[in-house]
């Protein structure tokens, strides 16, 4: 039997293990969708991503490394694909990569925190943009500062919630979770505070 027509060839090694990799994560990161087709959404908290704003780096980074790894043992044929196109679909996996080991640290492990052991609790977040552009799931969108990227709004709320609402205004949200976030069951504006 050739070296080459085994089952646990480099080749197959390496798409199995890519295979998995993405299964996985793109499982995980898939979660927060799934449950925002349900309209149960969930929202890191600010000081949460504050606090592990470089661990997200360092996850996006090395979450990149990973494919690339991957991808230079990736066989490709160079009279069918160019240098170039070649070069695009490397970088462009790269920066998928990166938006996984992200999101990894900044949404799926304090989700997964929330799921397990949450209660409730109260966070206030910062409007940036009281009438966001909202998706197929996110109707009456409210922008929200300091969030990372694909978890910067608050989806669902009534147009007249909507209305009352500024760029800089305090909104406290309830829900069940952690200090990390936690699953919007309600949210209410704040108090202004008092000034002596």
């Amino acid at each position: 039997m050739n070296q080459g027509d085994g089952f646990w060839t480099k080749r197959r090694l390496v798409a199995i293990a890519i295979s998995l990799f993405v299964l996985l994560t793109f499982g995980c990161l898939a979660l927060t969708y799934v449950l925002a087709a349900f309209h149960i959404q969930y929202l890191p908290t600010p000081a949460y991503i504050e606090s592990v704003k470089y661990y997200a780096m360092a996850s996006a980074a090395l979450c990149a490394m990973i494919g690339f790894s991957l991808v230079v043992n990736l066989p490709f044929d160079e009279k069918k694909e160019s240098g170039l196109g070649h070069l695009l679909g490397i970088l462009l996996l790269l920066v998928l990569f990166a938006i996984i080991g992200h999101q990894l640290v900044t949404t799926t492990i304090p989700l997964c925190a929330a799921l397990l052991s949450g209660e409730k609790v109260h966070v206030a977040y910062t409007v940036t943009f009281p009438e966001y552009i909202g998706g197929k799931f996110c109707k009456t969108a409210i922008g929200l500062a300091g969030m990372p990227t694909l978890d910067e709004t608050l989806c669902n709320f009534p147009p007249d919630f909507q209305q009352q609402l500024k760029s800089g205004s305090e909104i406290i949200v309830t829900g069940r979770g952690t200090h990390m976030g936690l699953f919007v069951e309600s949210a209410r504006l704040a108090e202004p505070a008092v000034r002596p």
